[in-house]
């Protein structure tokens, strides 16, 4: 999978987590965007949906620092 071509979901899903305050929050909009990508009209398929968060998750920690 080529994260490039989700570059923008990647950055807007960062972006709503990083104004949430407190790791729970941020769990909830990983939790919603999940739910998201599962459905049309994308129908990512689970193991694409986990590199997406994965990527996200790298991304708040490196703003975190």
């Amino acid at each position: 999978m080529n994260l490039k071509t989700w570059d923008a979901t990647i950055q807007q899903i960062a972006d709503e987590a990083n104004f949430k305050p407190n790791e729970a929050s941020q769990h909830k909009v990983l939790t919603a965007w999940r739910s998201k990508l599962e459905k049309e009209p994308t129908f990512l398929p689970p193991f694409q949906i986990d590199e997406i968060v994965r990527e996200v998750r790298r991304r708040l920690t490196v703003l975190s620092r």
